[in-house]
Parts: C-alpha cells; sequence; structure tokens
C-alpha cells in the first residue's frame, strides 16, 4: 500500500509584486483525482493569482502551517527562518552559480538536513531545461523594452506609438498585451513614422535565443520588421533603410577566439579563450536584450573596458538594453549594476562613468532590468510553469526521500536537480564548497534578508 504524502505549496515572500504558483488549482485538482492519498497544504495569499477559494475548490486545504508537508512547493528563495527542517523543496534557490550574498541560505539548508530541487537544474538528456519561467520572462521584458524604447523618445521630444504600451502587470493577460501591440502593429504597418526614428534603420538585437530570447521574439514578431543577419548589420546602417529589424544573435555569432572564430570544443574547455565581439556591434544596433544564461566561468558579452571604449570612440545608435537575464551587479551586461522592480522597470546609465541616474536622458543609456519579470504576467506564467512541472509530480511523489542515495527512485531529470540532501552538497554540486567556505566569515547580506 502506497504511503500517504502531503504537498505544501508556500505563499511567496514578496507580497507586493509576486503573483505566481509553482502549481495551478486545475493541475492540483488533477494530481488528487489519480493519487487519492496525497493530500495539499496551500498557505493563504491575497496576491496570489489563483484565490484561495480556487484552491479549495480543487480539494487543497488552507493553512499558515506546512510542517505535516513532505514536499514543499515555492518560487523564490525561502529565507532560512522560514525553513522546515528535514523537508524537500522545490524552488529557484538561487545558489548554482556561487551568488556568495545567497552561500548562507545554502548553509542553512545544509545544516537543516533540507533536500533542496532546484528548478533551474530539472534538465533533459540533452541539458535542456523543461521546467523554467524563460519563456514567459521573454515575453514580459520584451514588453517593458518596448515600452521603455518609447518612453526614451518620447522624453527626447520624439512622440513614438510604443510610449502608449502599459506596464506590465495592467494587462490582465499576456493576451490582452499582445492585442494591445496587434494594434500598434497595425498603426506602424500604415505610417513607419510612428516608431518615433524614421531617419535610420531601428535594429533590435537579441543575445541569447535560448527560451528567454525566444519569448522575447515571440513578441517583437507581432510588430512589422524585417530579420538582418550579424554578416549584414554595418552595411544596413548605411543603406538608408528605416523601419524595425531584428537580429539574433547565437553564442557561435558573439564569441570570438584568438583566430577569429568560435571554436566550441575549445570554448567548451576554456570558455575565456574566447572574447565577445558584441561591443563591435553596438553602433549599428538600437535595442539590444540580453538573453544569455551568465555565470562567472563565461565570458561577459559586454564588459564595462569594452563598453566604455566604443562609446568614447564612435557614434552610437544604442537607445535601450534590456537586460532581461539580469544578474547585477556583475551580470553578462556592464550596465546592469542594479535591478528594477516592476513599478519602476528603468534606470539610466552612463558607459563611462559608471553612473546610475533616472531613466531617458539624452547622453546614456537606458537600462530595463528586473530579476522577477514574469510575475507580471502571473496568470500566463504561472500555467505553463505549473503544465511544465506536472510530468514530474507522480515520481516526486513516490520518491523514497528518506533514502541516503535518490537515484533509485528519482527520474535523471530530477536527479540533476538535487543540489542538498541528508546535509550534504551532492557530487553534481560539489563546486559550492569553495564558494560556502569563502561566505563563512562573512555576514550575511542584509538586501537578501
Amino acid at each position: 500500500m502506497t504511503p500517504p504524502i502531503t504537498i505544501g505549496i508556500r505563499r511567496e515572500n514578496d507580497q507586493k509584486f509576486e503573483a505566481r504558483t509553482p502549481l495551478i488549482p486545475d493541475h492540483v485538482r488533477d494530481v488528487l483525482a489519480r493519487f487519492p492519498y496525497v493530500k495539499f497544504l496551500v498557505q493563504p495569499s491575497r496576491l496570489r493569482v489563483f484565490s484561495d477559494t480556487e484552491y479549495i475548490a480543487a480539494g487543497v486545504t488552507i493553512q499558515e502551517d506546512l510542517s505535516a508537508a513532505d514536499i514543499i512547493l515555492c518560487i523564490k528563495e525561502v529565507y532560512p527562518e522560514q525553513l522546515i527542517d528535514h523537508k524537500t523543496y522545490l524552488v529557484f534557490a538561487h545558489v548554482i552559480k556561487g551568488q556568495m550574498g545567497n552561500m548562507w541560505i545554502l548553509q542553512e539548508l545544509l545544516n537543516r538536513g533540507i533536500t533542496l530541487v532546484d528548478y533551474e537544474c530539472i534538465t533533459n538528456h540533452q541539458g535542456q531545461r523543461t521546467v523554467f519561467f524563460g519563456r514567459s520572462a521573454g515575453h514580459a521584458g520584451m514588453l517593458e523594452t518596448l515600452r521603455a524604447f518609447g518612453q526614451r523618445l518620447k522624453a527626447q521630444g520624439k512622440a513614438s506609438i510604443f510610449s502608449q504600451l502599459k506596464p506590465i502587470y495592467e494587462y490582465p493577460e499576456l493576451s490582452a498585451a499582445l492585442a494591445h501591440l496587434d494594434e500598434i502593429a497595425a498603426a506602424i504597418q500604415e505610417d513607419p513614422n510612428l516608431i518615433g526614428i524614421a531617419d535610420y534603420p531601428i535594429v533590435f538585437a537579441i543575445a541569447g535565443m535560448g527560451n528567454l530570447g525566444q519569448g522575447a521574439a515571440e513578441i517583437f514578431d507581432h510588430l512589422p520588421h524585417q530579420t538582418v543577419q550579424l554578416k549584414d548589420l554595418e552595411a544596413l546602417a548605411h543603406t538608408g533603410q528605416c523601419g524595425l529589424f531584428k537580429c539574433e544573435l547565437q553564442k557561435a555569432n558573439l564569441l570570438r577566439n584568438s583566430a577569429g572564430l568560435f571554436n566550441a570544443a575549445e570554448y567548451d574547455e576554456n570558455p575565456f579563450s574566447h572574447q565577445s565581439i558584441l561591443p563591435e556591434l553596438l553602433p549599428h544596433i538600437s535595442v539590444l536584450l540580453n538573453c544569455v544564461f551568465y555565470a562567472p566561468q563565461f565570458p561577459k558579452i559586454l564588459p564595462q573596458p569594452a563598453f566604455r571604449n566604443v562609446w568614447m570612440d564612435r557614434p552610437q545608435r544604442l537607445q535601450v538594453v534590456g537586460d532581461l537575464s539580469c544578474d547585477p551587479p556583475d551580470g553578462s551586461v556592464a550596465c546592469s549594476l542594479i535591478a528594477g522592480d516592476l513599478y519602476h522597470p528603468a534606470f539610466d546609465y552612463d558607459p563611462i562613468t559608471e553612473e546610475i541616474v533616472d531613466a531617458f536622458s539624452q547622453d546614456k543609456v537606458t537600462v530595463m532590468a528586473v530579476d522577477n519579470l514574469c510575475a507580471g504576467l502571473p496568470v500566463d506564467a504561472s500555467v505553463a510553469f505549473s503544465t511544465m512541472l506536472m510530468p514530474y509530480l507522480e515520481s516526486l511523489i513516490h520518491a523514497d526521500w528518506a533514502a541516503p542515495d535518490l537515484s533509485p527512485t528519482l527520474p535523471p531529470d530530477l536527479q540533476r536537480a538535487v543540489v542538498t540532501h541528508q546535509n550534504q552538497l551532492t557530487e553534481r554540486f560539489r563546486y559550492l564548497q569553495r564558494p560556502l567556505q569563502a561566505s563563512w566569515q562573512r555576514q550575511p547580506d542584509p538586501a537578501v534578508v
């Protein structure tokens, strides 16, 4: 007989912006129908996009105390004072890059015998992530970047129809935002001057074409535009053509070794054998979307010295950087020293002085950088995420979480995502021991708390 198991769904810490949920009521109902020995406990939330009433109707118990849960699902980090010892947590823990500000949280997970399954590491046999918010973040990020572009032009006295876009959290669902964007697209089709720049081509370059970049491209594809290849960027700038252009940049487009080539084997062995050529492209780009996955072991696509040099040496068309990856203060693009929020997503950056000021100055670059973009479209993001998580629920329910070795009862996709188990880092994440040791002498970062 299968033993009963209880799954908890946490209320997210950020009750100002975070309305997403990892498992929607319809999917809870499906799980209960298939596995009657499962029980759900859901913490109450006034902000969550699916109401407590909807969860109750699906068959859950709403209560504050999740101590009876065996598995706890949430989205963002759980702070140490909220952790429950010896539980299994599924969460975006933000520790796998060795983020120094979060090492103390990782240490608490270890100290308290918690099994951490990090969504970011659930991957198939090809190494592709299978449970993610990336595409939803790409949708929201492109919409907010288009809005920032329109607001910047408006501040410069150039009427741009993109300034009519609303903040993403003011659209009830993605479909409403797309309906508005389609109206804008139809107007631009009739009169391209409504874009706000009519004397040179407006190039939106999307760096990184994973889930995040694909989501951004899906939004941009609603607009009338042409596609331009990397090799044609410089020539396009001198053709006299106007209108919108999209340039998709893969890793192989952006990185070059000492021979001026991208060598995949060499890069895999030593990523710093390659450098980014993105700074050389900036004079031909109007809006840059950074959708590149970054960790310290990889070269930055827009490092500060190169950004400063190209900004000083050449005429610039770059208006906005939409940093959808958003890894401040030391991410893949130098301009994202901080992150905004959904109410204040943009600021301006001076590539020469590295100064940050209020958004939409004349002589600086506007940066749109928010680290929880898809929280602005919580319905669509939650439905998509829950749909991706559902195929793993049966394995999570039937796993022997008390066993020292989880491999007999967990499929490989989930095994790859187990970061801590029974007070130890799993073999795949032993590299985190070094940043953990480096953090022991440091106090917790108040910004994380």
